[in-house]
């Protein structure tokens, strides 16, 4: 079976649905022109991330869609429930940016209790005492109390990292 990776794909994700038996195009289709690729080229499944959209007129053209899937965690580009009535498996991945996202908020948060973009974008001036009074009085993370919103997979990792900060 064709899969047709719209938005790239990891070399090992390629690499492991090609060891699977499955043919995966690369090909970037414009969404003008991705109902009639499909149909050109028997594309049996349909990976996307959240620049290509599938939504009923792309599901109604192409008769030789069995399955979408998202690279991510929301699938507001996909017109899931129509797909899933018309007999496609949709599916995502609702676990892959979890770690990435808590790895990115603890740096966010670093970046602020030292001032790092600011600093970074007065480096030029050269005036580096005048630096070091403006910018040496940074926070320590450690003691400090973070408010998570939502306990999830985002949430759980996130406090993992800030507990390993010494956060509260």
């Amino acid at each position: 079976m064709k899969i047709l990776a719209n938005d790239g794909i990891s070399d090992p994700g390629k690499k492991s649905l090609e060891q699977a038996g499955y043919q995966v195009i690369t090909d970037k289709v414009s969404q003008d022109a991705l109902a009639n690729y499909l149909q050109t080229h028997s594309i049996g499944m349909l990976l996307v991330r959240s620049a290509t959209t599938a939504r009923k007129a792309l599901i109604d053209a192409c008769p030789s869609l069995k399955l979408i899937g998202r690279g991510g965690v929301g699938m507001d580009n996909i017109d899931v429930s129509y797909a899933r009535e018309k007999g496609l498996t949709v599916i995502n991945t609702p676990a892959s940016s979890s770690q990435s996202v808590a790895e990115l908020v603890m740096g966010q948060m670093f970046s602020i209790a030292r001032f790092l973009h600011d600093s970074y974008k007065n480096m030029g001036s050269g005036d580096f005492n005048a630096l070091k009074k403006a910018y040496g009085k940074g926070v320590e993370l450690r003691g400090k109390t973070l408010v998570i919103v939502g306990f999830g997979r985002i949430g759980q990792a996130l406090a993992s990292y800030a507990l390993g900060a010494g956060m509260k």
